[in-house]
């Protein structure tokens, strides 16, 4: 195999600084990976496209009775906007938000611990709840971490704004006991701004005259978060995607390979869904998608989230074993960008070296090389290059182009949602577009 742990190695090490997207730095990894791309002689490009890029102009948050104190917040972006003089209310903590947290919240500021959307602002909005305050960090990192919060992160697309800001777990906490009369917010931002992201594109062209119409394509996504090297999420999948560019650049297959670096994977998977987008006329030739996110963690258990039938699934075992792999595997949707080619059709599946209970951690400062380990780097990448040749060289395609029953429900009820925010979203466009031209008369 012409995959090299040396090269690899050195390449992580060169791209592991902060990449947050639409930034410049972002834009220089892009370049740096087409610049590895070249050295075996294939030609990556950049494909760009517009990203939220929500401006944060002022985030506060005190406890202004019984006794007055500050804490370190950071906004929400796209989630809404206080008054200037911002809004003071009881505080209220509603835990997970499951409907027996929420029936007192009207007219208050809400605590919740847990991932939030769009679904749960809708459901605060109707309860009448005026903000609300997420947590972030652990109780055991260094409490310099609380000004290590990531700022502006984009709030998902929803029909009603609740501003919103976040804190650091220990300061949510020493709320819940303090149990503040009230509490201030407030949130003052540019939601509508926008900015550029680019994924990184290479091809290598199969070497039969008929299979080489039908594409299997490799993902990872290269943009980190702020305050991150971002090494293991997600430069190791990124490098793990180039080092089988190197491979079949040396070898080629009989079927065509892409390899697709993505920007914004961190802003929810819109560079994969953007490429999804362009490509659609196209997709329909690809047979599959390997998608990597998170290799090469020293301490850690090879893992497989499959988005496609069940026979694929099981075939990824069945390789597996015949190979002494030890992976651990699981038919769903999984939190990366293979998420956005079976959305579009696509069968897909993501990789990825997970870490044991109190191990590596990532979206925060401590995602450096310093828990990888290029043995451990090298145990997915064999695997998968083994995997992928029988797939690319096979008489026959043997991806099926389906997917298992209850996978199919939760992608059709996941496809709707996404349909239904982007309908809002044109009609707000339009909206705002209309109002444009009335200013316009106006003067």
């Amino acid at each position: 195999m012409s995959v090299c742990k040396e090269r690899a190695w050195k390449a992580l090490t060169d791209l592991s600084f902060e990449r947050v997207t639409g930034t410049p730095d972002e834009k220089k990894a892009a370049e740096m990976i087409i610049a590895e791309c070249a050295k075996s002689g294939v030609e990556a490009h950049l494909e760009s496209y517009e990203i939220d890029m929500p401006q944060i102009t002022k985030a506060f948050f005190a406890v202004t009775e019984p006794e007055y104190k500050e804490y370190v917040c950071i906004a929400l972006g796209k989630s809404g906007e206080t008054p200037d003089e911002g809004i003071e209310a009881p505080l209220v903590y509603i835990e997970n938000a499951v409907d027996a947290n929420l029936i007192d919240v009207a007219g208050k500021i809400c605590l919740v611990q847990g991932r939030t959307g769009p679904d749960f602002t809708k459901k605060l909005a109707d309860r009448g709840a005026l903000a609300y305050v997420t947590m972030r960090g652990n109780f055991y990192e260094d409490p310099a971490m609380k000004t290590e919060l990531r700022p502006g992160s984009v709030f998902g697309k929803s029909d009603v704004q609740v501003p919103a800001l976040s804190i650091h777990i220990k300061d949510a906490e020493e709320l819940v006991r303090m149990h503040p009369a009230k509490v201030k917010v407030i949130v003052k931002q540019d939601g509508e701004a926008k900015g550029q992201s680019q994924n990184v594109v290479a091809t290598v062209e199969g070497t039969d005259p008929v299979l080489k119409k039908e594409v299997l394509v490799f993902t990872a996504h290269y943009d980190s978060v702020r305050y991150s090297s971002g090494a293991w999420d997600n430069m190791t999948g990124s490098i793990t995607i180039l080092e089988l560019l190197h491979h079949f650049a040396e070898n080629p297959a009989k079927r065509t390979v892409k390899f697709v670096w993505c920007g914004s994977e961190e802003i929810g998977l819109v560079g994969s869904r953007e490429y999804c987008k362009a490509h659609k006329d196209e997709l329909e030739n690809y047979i599959f998608n390997i998608n990597f996110d998170m290799t090469g963690v020293t301490l850690g258990y090879e893992y497989l989230c499959c988005s496609a039938s069940e026979d694929v699934m099981h075939a990824i075992e069945y390789v597996a074993k015949l190979n002494g792999y030890p992976l651990t595997a699981k038919m769903d949707l999984y939190a990366s960008d293979s998420t956005s080619f079976a959305n579009a059709g696509v069968p897909s599946c993501s990789f990825a070296r997970l870490n044991p209970m109190g191990g590596a951690t990532i979206h925060n400062r401590h995602d450096t090389m310093e828990h990888l380990d290029p043995d451990s780097f090298m145990i997915t990448l064999n695997f998968v290059v083994l995997l992928s040749e029988q797939i690319l060289n096979a008489p026959v395609n043997v991806i099926p182009r389906k997917f298992a029953p209850d996978l199919e429900k939760k992608m059709e009820e996941r496809k709707k949602r996404m349909a239904e925010m982007e309908k809002k979203e044109a009609e707000k466009k339009e909206e705002k577009a209309e109002e444009k031209k009335e200013e316009s008369k106006a003067e």
